[in-house]
């Protein structure tokens, strides 16, 4: 391009202080988006197995399908894909809280169930110890007293708060659910 008497045009573009910083919250929005898909990742990859409902995961895997390609020049579109990312995170972890919940529960009935067998096991023997004995001779204890559940080495906690709930903090190295995530300041006690 020339102008008339042939020198070359010079064409200056100056982006506007507006439009420099739409771009730039733009571009921090695509970082945050690629952050977001990063945990995203790391979360499904240590879930496995250890959701109550894996209908959260699945909804979470799609999402991340769908965002980890978006490529828009519009803010919003980048806000609500972190957005649906976060809900879907906060979805799976509720349902690992709520397996590690289940499991809890369960736990608690079968000791209440053995339990309950140990003390009619010990009324049948009282009883049958009492036709046959005069009542100086006390009855044989139990031999096989009730075990406390074994513990679970595949458990999971996705925070402290978890942690918490499940009543296992402080959590130390070698307990089931430590994990260097739970310990910030690396002393091996976590959720202090």
């Amino acid at each position: 391009m020339s102008d008339d008497d042939g020198s070359p045009r010079i064409l200056l573009v100056h982006e506007s202080a507006k439009d420099r910083a739409a771009r730039d919250k733009l571009a921090e929005a695509k970082r945050g988006l690629t952050a977001k898909v990063h945990d995203v990742r790391a979360l499904l990859s240590s879930s496995d197995g250890k959701v109550s409902d894996d209908n959260t995961r699945n909804t979470l895997h799609g999402d991340i399908d769908r965002v980890a390609t978006l490529d828009s020049k519009s803010l919003p579109d980048y806000e609500d894909g972190v957005n649906a990312l976060q809900r879907d995170m906060d979805a799976v972890r509720h349902s690992i809280d709520q397996k590690v919940a289940d499991q809890k529960e369960a736990e608690r009935k079968e000791v209440e169930r053995k339990e309950a067998e140990r003390k009619e096991a010990e009324r049948n023997n009282a009883e049958h110890q009492h036709d046959g004995q005069t009542n100086s001779e006390t009855p044989a204890p139990d031999q096989n007293p009730p075990q406390p559940p074994a513990q679970d080495q595949n458990v999971f906690y996705a925070s402290c708060a978890a942690v918490r709930a499940a009543g296992k903090a402080p959590i130390r190295v070698g307990e089931p659910g430590y994990d260097h995530r739970l310990d910030r300041d690396g002393d091996g006690v976590g959720c202090e």
